[in-house]
């Protein structure tokens, strides 16, 4: 059990790491970019992103009952 949570808090650092790896990456791009443009930036991102299409990341396509 322990082992399953520490791995479900490593997918959140990375899920914040990424995201906050996107925002460097826009703010360098338009440095005058408001608040309200940078989280429709962020939810873009999220929409677009590889893998996104599957509901995460690349990969074969399961069917999420498995994991009951």
């Amino acid at each position: 059990m322990e082992n399953s949570i520490a791995k479900f808090e490593i997918i959140g650092e990375l899920q914040e790491l990424g995201e906050r790896a996107f925002v460097h990456k826009v703010r360098l791009r338009n440095p005058e970019i408001t608040p309200e443009e940078l989280r429709l930036e962020i939810n873009r991102w999220y929409r677009i992103r590889p893998g996104a299409e599957n509901g995460d990341g690349p990969g074969r396509v399961v069917d999420p009952s498995r994991f009951r």
